[in-house]
């Protein structure tokens, strides 16, 4: 109880110490609410009121925890209350907590009324109190005085310089038409910053002309303005395409196709599509080895769709051919037989003529015939045929019988053989160089004769005959008839050559005489 008494006889001391408090204030008056020192809602006890306007107080409080004093507005209990006087125009009551005087009603001066020389006069209508005020407020402007803004009356002077300005936003100058830079004007008066540019014409751009093409329009030469959308450009439509229709072509192994399609004939517009070569649908076959008459190859690959080919062409090897050669004999042909190593083949080429039999001497049989033995090595056959005998006048009553082939005679020694007898046509045809010459060494026969058979010369012939046979004897040449003819004759390294005439013969055969030289005729 001591203690409580202490507390509150020291915050009666304070709040008396506080210059401006009312010392009315209860004691034991407390308030809850937000201490700023200890940050949170306390107790607080109430020490005093102060005055804060004409309508409120402040109230004087001190934590009861921290004991840190402050004055605060708090609610209702900060409006000021109490007094028993009327208030009037200048006086109000006084405030029963902090002693302030409030409630002061004020002149209420109704309408005022304007001057007409810059101020106005207004009466109270709750007191006989008149009071004139100069006006105040509102604005001149270019039209205008201000008006005041109490009594509604006009004053002063009006400001030239006070337009309502309207912004206007400048206009660049065209080819065509005339423009401004940016400027302003009064909406109250004519007031204006205005001032024209004038229109600037065309700057004109020459542009070439462009002829139409299939997709694309055209236009002749023509002008524009570089500053505006002037233009005589007058288009030429499009001419569209000038279509040539194209056929088809199937792609082949190696080479692209394409399906019928269509160009332009004026541009390049095409509708070709290309078809991809197809590649080869390649077949494989087996080698084969070339043989003397037929090529062979390696293996190699075809194309089923078209010609392509690897084949390559070993070349026939050709017969290796073995020559061995046949002798002709005097009955049978020769020849050459070729046999090809290889593969077997063979032929007969190179033939030669049987050679016929070379017949040596023919000698009389007897029996008017005759014989005689080939010659040829090797050749056992004896050939035989009938004499062919001619006979000659030799003398007056006498006549010569004789074979020129074999030179048997038949009143007359037998004629032999003369080995070293030739003869070669001067013209003419000797159809037998089978020469025989004969002589019993008073006769002379000369015949050309092949296989014991007689055959006529048809020119003149060349005979050479050993020297020795004429040494110290005339040739003397006998006709069929008898007619007898000396033979002329000419002697070269030991061979006695004359010159027979059998174009105007009939006989096969001539007959000359070897007449000693010391003997007559």
């Amino acid at each position: 109880m001591k203690k409580w008494l202490i507390w509150c006889l020291t915050v009666l001391a304070m709040v008396c110490l506080i210059p401006g408090i009312a010392l009315n204030a209860k004691a034991a008056d407390f308030i809850y609410t937000y201490c700023f020192v200890c940050t949170q809602q306390r107790n607080c006890e109430i020490l005093g009121y102060i005055k804060a306007d004409s309508t409120k107080h402040r109230i004087h409080i001190k934590c009861l925890v921290c004991g840190r004093e402050n004055s605060i507005i708090y609610g209702n209990l900060s409006y000021h209350t109490g007094g028993t006087e009327t208030p009037t125009c200048i006086t109000g009551k006084t405030c029963a907590l902090c002693g302030a005087k409030y409630g002061i009603l004020g002149h209420d001066w109704g309408a005022w009324t304007p001057n007409g020389n810059g101020t106005h006069t207004g009466s109270c209508t709750r007191c006989s109190e008149v009071k004139t005020a100069s006006c105040t407020g509102g604005t001149a402007t270019c039209r205008a005085k201000a008006v005041c803004e109490v009594c509604g009356g006009e004053y002063g002077e009006k400001d030239p310089n006070n337009h309502a300005l309207v912004q206007h936003a400048a206009k660049a100058p065209t080819c065509t038409e005339k423009g401004w830079n940016a400027y302003e004007t009064c909406s109250r008066c004519d007031h204006t910053t205005y001032a024209e540019l004038p229109a600037l014409n065309h700057d004109f751009v020459q542009h070439a002309a462009k002829a139409p093409t299939c997709t694309e329009k055209g236009w002749n030469a023509y002008e524009t303005c570089s500053r505006c959308d002037y233009t005589t450009y007058a288009e030429q439509p499009a001419l569209n395409h000038a279509l040539v229709n194209h056929n088809a072509k199937a792609p082949t192994c190696t080479e692209i196709g394409w399906n019928a399609y269509k160009t332009c004939s004026r541009c390049d517009y095409t509708t070709y599509a290309e078809l991809p070569a197809l590649n080869h649908d390649l077949v494989n076959h087996d080698a084969q080895a070339p043989t003397c008459t037929e090529i062979g190859w390696n293996a190699y690959k075809t194309c089923s769709r078209c010609d392509y080919t690897t084949y390559a062409e070993l070349p026939a090897l050709n017969h290796d051919y073995q020559a061995v050669t046949v002798e002709p004999t005097c009955e049978t042909d020769g020849y050459t037989v070729f046999t090809c190593s290889r593969c077997k083949d063979s032929y007969t080429a190179d033939p030669t003529d049987k050679l016929g039999h070379q017949f040596g001497a023919w000698s009389p049989n007897g029996t008017g015939s005759q014989s005689a033995d080939c010659l040829r090595q090797g050749c056992a056959h004896t050939g035989s045929t009938d004499c062919r005998k001619f006979t000659f006048r030799t003398a007056e009553g006498e006549t010569l019988t004789f074979c020129p082939v074999c030179g048997q005679a038949e009143n007359a020694v037998q004629l032999e053989m003369i080995e070293a007898a030739t003869a070669w046509p001067l013209s003419g045809s000797l159809s037998a160089e089978d020469v025989t010459a004969r002589t019993n060494g008073e006769y002379l026969s000369v015949a050309f004769e092949t296989a014991g058979s007689l055959t006529r010369p048809t020119g003149r012939v060349r005979l050479a005959l050993p020297a020795g046979l004429l040494e110290g004897k005339t040739l003397v040449r006998i006709a069929p008839d008898g007619t007898q003819t000396e033979m002329p004759f000419e002697t070269k390294r030991g061979k006695i050559i004359l010159t027979l005439d059998f174009v105007n013969s009939e006989l096969p055969v001539m007959l000359f005489r070897l007449v000693p030289q010391t003997a007559a005729l």
